[in-house]
C-alpha cells in the first residue's frame, strides 16, 4: 500500500474518531461501538476504504495497540485486589473458556447442519472464546464500577489470550492445517513462559530505571521494551524452539510488576505520572484505530452471504455459551454471588484477538484448503468454512462489543445499587 494512503487513512480515521468519541459522550453511548459501525460505513458499505487496504493495516494496529493498551491497563492493576479474585479469574480462564468454546462449535455445527462433532464449529469457538482487554480497559478506566469486578473481567481478557491460541491450534491441526507439537507443551510455552518474560523485562526496566537517570526517555525505553519482549516472545523464541511464547501476557505481566514495584520509589513520581499518562493517550489513539480498521476490513460480499448465520452464532456465543460456561465455572466453591455471575456472564466482550485470529485462520483455509480432509469438506467447502468462520467472528465481535460496552455501567448499577 502507498505510504500516502495509509497517511491519508490515518488522518481520516483519527479526526473523524476524535468527533465520533465527542458524540458518544454526549449521548452517553460507549465510544468502541461507534468506531466500529463507523469502520463498516466508511469500509464496505462506502468503500471510501477498501476492505483489502483495512485488513493490511488492522494487522499492524492491532498488534502494535494491543501491546500498549495491555501496558497501560495492567500498569494500574493493583496485586492487593487482584490477589483476592485470583481464584475467579483462574476458573474463567480456564472452566469458562472451554464451555464457551465447545457450546459455540455445537451452535455452529447445528446452525451449518454439518455433523455434531465436526471441527469446523469447534474452531469458531476457539476463535471467539477469548475475551478482550481492548474493550474492557477504557470501559472500566472511564466508569464508576467496582474495581474487584473490573480487575476480575481484565485479568481474566489478559491471562486468556494463550489458551484460546492453543485450543485454535488444537482444532487446525485436526483439520490437517496446523502442526502436531505437543498441546499441554504449547499452552505452558505460552502461558508461563509469558509470565516468566514479563518478569524478567519488568526487573530489567526496573533496574534500568534506578540505576541510570532517562528523564523523559524512560518512555521511548518502556514502550521499546514492550515491542521487544513481544517480539522474542512470538518471533524469536519460535525459531529456535518451535514454540511460542505469548508476547501479549509478557506485557501485561511487565505492566503489572512495574505498577506494584514502581510506585514505592517515590522519588520517582513524576516519571511515573509521564508513563502512564503517555500510555494511557496512546492507548486512545489505538482504541480509535483498531475498531474502526475492525470494521472496514470485512468484505461486503462475504457479509452478505453469511450474516445470517453469522448473527445466529454470536447470539449463540454471546448469550448462551458464555453465561453457561460462567455459572458453571463459578459455581465450584468458592462460588461467586448470583449478581456477580450475571454481571460476568453478560460482560465478556470479543475483540482484538478474536479478529486477528479469524484472519490468520481465513488465510490458512484458502491458501492450504487441500490439506482438509474429505471427510470434512464433503459436507461444508473450504470457502464456505473461511468465510462463515469469517463473518461469524466479526459480528460476535461487533455485537458483543456494542452490547456489552453500552451495558456494562447500567448493568452494574442495576445489580449492585
Amino acid at each position: 500500500m502507498e505510504l500516502a494512503v495509509s497517511i491519508g487513512y490515518l488522518a481520516l480515521l483519527l479526526i473523524s474518531g476524535a468527533f465520533i468519541a465527542k458524540v458518544g459522550e454526549k449521548l452517553g453511548i460507549p465510544d468502541i461501538p461507534l468506531f466500529l459501525i463507523f469502520g463498516l460505513i466508511v469500509g464496505p458499505f462506502l468503500n471510501i476504504i477498501y476492505p483489502s487496504y483495512a485488513q493490511n493495516i488492522f494487522e499492524y494496529v492491532a498488534n502494535l495497540g494491543l501491546i500498549i493498551i495491555l501496558l497501560a491497563g495492567a500498569f494500574e492493576m493493583r496485586w492487593i485486589v487482584l490477589k483476592r479474585v485470583l481464584n475467579t479469574v483462574l476458573k474463567l480462564d480456564t472452566i469458562t473458556l472451554i464451555i464457551t468454546m465447545l457450546i459455540s462449535g455445537i451452535i455452529y455445527n447445528i446452525i451449518l447442519k454439518i455433523p455434531f462433532l465436526s471441527p469446523v464449529g469447534y474452531l469458531y469457538g476457539a476463535i471467539t472464546c477469548a475475551t478482550d482487554p481492548a474493550t474492557l480497559m477504557p470501559i472500566f478506566s472511564k466508569s464508576d464500577i467496582d474495581p474487584k469486578l473490573a480487575i476480575t473481567l481484565e485479568a481474566e481478557s489478559v491471562f486468556n489470550d494463550p489458551l484460546g491460541i492453543v485450543v485454535t491450534t488444537i482444532v487446525l491441526t485436526t483439520m490437517g492445517l496446523g502442526t502436531s507439537l505437543n498441546p499441554v507443551i504449547s499452552f505452558l510455552s505460552l502461558a508461563l513462559g509469558g509470565i516468566i518474560l514479563g518478569i524478567l523485562g519488568g526487573k530489567i526496566f526496573e533496574m534500568l530505571f534506578l540505576k541510570c537517570d532517562f528523564k523523559e526517555y524512560i518512555i521511548p525505553l518502556l514502550i521499546g521494551l514492550a515491542f521487544f519482549l513481544w517480539y522474542f516472545g512470538d518471533k524469536i523464541f519460535p525459531t529456535l524452539t518451535g514454540y511460542q511464547i505469548s508476547g501479549f501476557m509478557a506485557v501485561a505481566i511487565m505492566g503489572l510488576y512495574l505498577g506494584n514495584t514502581l510506585t514505592k520509589y517515590h522519588h520517582k513520581t513524576r516519571y511515573i505520572e509521564s508513563m502512564v499518562r503517555f500510555c494511557e493517550e496512546l492507548s486512545t489513539i489505538f482504541r480509535i484505530l483498531i475498531f474502526i480498521f475492525l470494521g472496514a476490513s470485512i468484505s461486503l460480499v462475504i457479509l452478505e452471504k453469511y450474516w445470517v448465520v453469522g448473527l445466529l452464532c454470536a447470539l449463540g456465543s454471546i448469550f448462551m455459551a458464555r453465561p453457561l460456561g460462567v455459572f458453571i465455572a463459578t459455581s465450584i466453591p468458592p462460588a461467586n454471588s448470583l449478581k456477580e455471575k450475571i454481571y460476568f456472564a453478560l460482560e465478556g466482550p470479543r475483540g482484538v484477538v478474536p479478529a486477528a485470529l479469524s484472519a490468520t485462520v481465513y488465510g490458512i483455509i484458502k491458501t492450504h484448503s487441500s490439506s482438509i480432509p474429505a471427510t470434512i469438506v464433503k459436507y461444508i467447502p473450504p470457502q464456505e468454512i473461511a468465510g462463515s468462520i469469517l463473518v461469524a467472528t466479526f459480528i460476535t465481535i461487533l455485537l458483543s462489543a456494542i452490547l456489552e460496552a453500552s451495558w456494562a455501567e447500567p448493568l452494574y448499577k442495576k445489580l449492585f445499587k
